[in-house]
């Protein structure tokens, strides 16, 4: 199996486990950065839009409202469980035909109608070949069609300062991995991709064929009461990948090793926050 097939599998099964805890465990970081990227879209009613990596909705939720009951999103996702629970979602806040949640390929996909815009929120980074998703993302929009997303920023091959309570995780979970297998971390975050700065951001969506690409920065801020509330929050999101790979009759003792390393990182109260920002993108057809 090559390298980028490994790397996809990792990351949808982990997101399949994960998806009924998906950014729930006591934070809800990337829903308030999900309707970010949907109101940096200016939708209208009426309006068609393609969510890539749509997870519990993050984004196509904010989109729907948006849009309205005349509008329509699809959401794709390559974890069948985001897809169910997504779906049930829709479902729950009577949104059937207003929009629906399907299996997706995100570097793989094509549809026969236009969308007038599409979102990605923290997912372009989770792909070995980002640069495959956004020809595809080109291509399913109409011209002048926009495209809004959201990525970790990365500084000098690392998270930008801000992050450091993932990068100590990483670097406890790393040491109990097995031996041979090799540590998808910063494939996974595209800390060495095309994404990894916003000048190779930049590059990477004006060679998918966008233009009038619009690069900021956002805070996005958590705060978790306790060390093990962010611990068990870690095994919602992309930390997963990490965690799964640690043998089960090791995962206590990661547990504690993680726990003791980022009492560093805690305040007084026993609290663990961060507030860095988001590298978020927006670019036209």
């Amino acid at each position: 199996m090559n390298d980028d097939r490994r790397i996809t599998n990792l990351v949808r099964d982990a997101y399949d486990k994960s998806a009924e805890q998906y950014d729930s465990a006591g934070q809800m970081l990337f829903h308030p950065l999900g309707k970010l990227v949907a109101d940096s879209l200016d939708l209208r009613p009426g309006e068609r839009v393609l969510d890539i990596g749509c997870g519990r909705g993050a984004c196509l939720f904010p989109v729907a409202h948006q849009v309205g009951p005349e509008g329509f999103v699809l959401g794709i996702d390559q974890a069948q469980g985001m897809v169910d629970a997504c779906a049930a979602d829709i479902r729950a806040r009577g949104l059937e035909g207003r929009a629906r949640a399907e299996l997706g390929n995100a570097q793989d996909f094509s549809f026969a109608e236009p969308f007038d815009a599409a979102s990605a929120g923290m997912v372009l980074f989770l792909l070995p070949a980002a640069e495959k998703a956004l020809a595809c993302v080109h291509a399913a929009l109409r011209p002048g069609g926009r495209f809004a997303a959201t990525t970790f920023p990365t500084e000098n091959g690392r998270l930008a300062t801000g992050w450091e309570s993932a990068e100590i995780l990483s670097g406890v979970l790393a040491r109990y991995l097995p031996e041979g297998v090799e540590d998808p971390w910063k494939v996974v975050l595209g800390l060495g991709g095309p994404l990894m700065s916003a000048e190779s951001t930049e590059a990477a969506f004006r060679a998918a064929g966008f233009r009038e690409v619009d690069i900021s920065h956002v805070p996005a801020e958590s705060r978790f009461e306790t060390i093990d509330d962010y611990l068990v929050w870690t095994r919602t999101v992309t930390t997963r990948v990490q965690w799964d790979l640690v043998p089960e009759e090791r995962q206590a003792e990661a547990t504690d090793e993680a726990r003791e390393a980022l009492r560093v990182l805690a305040g007084p109260d026993g609290s663990l926050e961060f507030s860095c920002p988001t590298r978020t993108v927006r670019a036209v057809r």
